[in-house]
């Protein structure tokens, strides 16, 4: 299990939650396997890669937009990444 599996699970399952957006919604835009989605969401799966939180995140945004920049940021943070562009 990875060190930040629990964080991304909490992190998705809350950004759904707040979007109202559906592991459906996001497979239907992203062609993401929506099992992979569910296991995800509930912590079975960890770690995924950047692409994948993109992916994710723009699906997000596309059918909500009331999400902020601040609420994705939470998705990579969750598994050690940031978008913030440092240098």
């Amino acid at each position: 299990m990875g060190l930040y599996q629990n964080n991304f699970a909490k992190a998705f399952s809350k950004l759904i939650a707040m979007s109202g957006v559906t592991c459906y919604q996001i497979h239907n835009f992203t062609h993401l396997d929506q099992a992979y989605l569910s296991r995800l969401k509930s912590g079975e799966k960890t770690s995924p890669s950047p692409e994948t939180i993109v992916k994710i995140s723009l699906a997000i945004c596309h059918f909500n937009d009331k999400i902020k920049l601040s609420d994705i940021e939470t998705l990579f943070k969750s598994v050690g990444r940031s978008l913030r562009i440092t240098g």
